[in-house]
């Protein structure tokens, strides 16, 4: 009977990785209400990849376009911006109208 050594397997230990962190964007977009033609938003704040009319994280203010209407609830608003939330460009000319955040100097196009 004859044993035979089979090689030995070295185990290699693999320094330990950071782990992967994804950072969630919150973006300040509108979320349609209203029926066909006659549209009516919601401000939320919402995580950027959820789609338009998820669940959002908070409610921030309604707008009514037909009427050119809004409420918006500007602390809560501010306190997201402080935060790092991305207002879309529509939400940031409508915050921009109701003086929620400054109005940058543009440059003049020649």
């Amino acid at each position: 009977m004859s044993l035979s050594k089979s090689p030995q397997r070295v185990q290699t230990v693999a320094a330990p990785r950071a782990p992967l962190t994804v950072e969630n964007k919150v973006a300040i977009r509108f979320s349609r209400l209203g029926r066909k033609k006659l549209p009516f938003y919601r401000i939320v704040a919402v995580d950027s990849r959820a789609r338009r009319d998820g669940k959002p994280i908070e409610y921030l203010g309604w707008y009514n376009p037909i009427a050119k209407e809004a409420n918006l609830n500007a602390p809560a608003i501010k306190k997201w911006l402080s935060v790092g939330a991305q207002p879309t460009e529509t939400v940031a000319n409508l915050l921009k109208k109701a003086m929620i955040i400054e109005k940058k100097e543009e440059k003049a196009k020649i």
